[in-house]
């Protein structure tokens, strides 16, 4: 029971990570703070939105210059989901990262691209390739690389203790709303269903190939450069180093980002309005030309950097 219960907990850390995406528009835009005021246009009260780093612990909130204080004058709390009914849904995820029945990775490498994979695979996972790991869509294979990393190099992590669901978590606490800017079933068909097998398939095997000669170490270390950065609020930054992606995807990237963001921007006003918010949502979510910060502005709202 206790290794499910495991499971489930770094399943909900994985789906965010994963879901934070890539966002690639050109230029600079608003940068300098996680925390971020929204006022004007129609609304009485201001209302919040902060980007967070989803391996970020529960006492990274007070590290914020203003979330404290922010977080107490909202009088709800919007994520992306709502972080206890993911929790719940975690053994619909795990059905969903299963490989579908009519498909092996036969089908979707040649032999030299499988050989290329399983090498890969059987080096991240000590000696696990992709005959072992055939039960998985590559999605999920993605989604357990990415876990057998973070379980290595972020030993102390208590997937319990996330910034994302502490907030939310306190806001129950406080009797505040919790809001889910999207459902967790909408989260899943993303992450494992909106792309084809296919294009799955070709995105694990970039990525194989991007890591080859670097190792496991470079994978790590650019997410360490990506938490570095986020550190020091350098959301321009932050931005520059995604648009590094050695494997873009365009259609990925879409389903990701830009249209997530378009149907949060659909929701976020009418919730701004009725009640003031504390909105928080991964930073990759708010920069760039379709991120939410500028599409606020766009809309006719105020948007400032909260610094202190």
């Amino acid at each position: 029971m206790k290794k499910m219960e495991r499971m489930k907990r770094w399943i909900f850390v994985l789906a965010l990570i994963i879901s934070a995406g890539n966002l690639f528009a050109q230029g600079d835009y608003k940068s300098g703070s996680l925390l971020w005021k929204i006022s004007g246009k129609d609304l009485s009260k201001p209302s919040y939105v902060l980007g967070t780093f989803h391996l970020k612990q529960a006492a990274y909130l007070d590290q914020i210059p203003g979330a404290r204080a922010s977080f107490e004058s909202a009088e709800q709390v919007i994520g992306e989901v709502v972080t206890s009914e993911m929790m719940e849904q975690a053994m619909k995820m795990q059905q969903k990262m299963m490989m579908t029945s009519d498909t092996t990775y036969k089908m979707l490498y040649n032999e030299t691209d499988y050989q290329i994979v399983d090498k890969g695979l059987t080096s991240i996972f000590g000696g696990m390739g992709l005959e072992q790991l055939k039960m998985l869509k590559p999605s999920g294979i993605q989604m357990s690389i990415l876990q057998v990393l973070i379980m290595k190099y972020y030993p102390n992590i208590n997937p319990m203790e996330l910034l994302d669901l502490y907030i939310q978590k306190i806001a129950v606490e406080q009797q505040k709303p919790v809001v889910g800017l999207e459902t967790i079933d909408h989260q899943i068909y993303v992450l494992f269903e909106s792309s084809s097998l296919q294009r799955q398939a070709d995105a694990l095997l970039c990525n194989i190939k991007s890591s080859e000669g670097t190792g496991e170490e470079e994978m790590i270390k650019e997410l360490k450069e990506l938490e570095a950065t986020y550190d020091k609020a350098d959301l321009n930054e932050l931005h520059k180093i995604y648009k590094k992606n050695p494997c873009p995807d365009s259609e990925g990237d879409y389903q990701l980002n830009k249209a997530r963001n378009d149907a949060w921007m659909g929701k976020l006003p009418g919730l701004m309005k009725e009640k003031s918010s504390f909105i928080a949502v991964g930073a990759l979510h708010l920069i760039g030309e379709e991120g939410l910060l500028n599409q606020l502005e766009q809309a006719g709202y105020t948007v400032e950097a909260v610094k202190n």
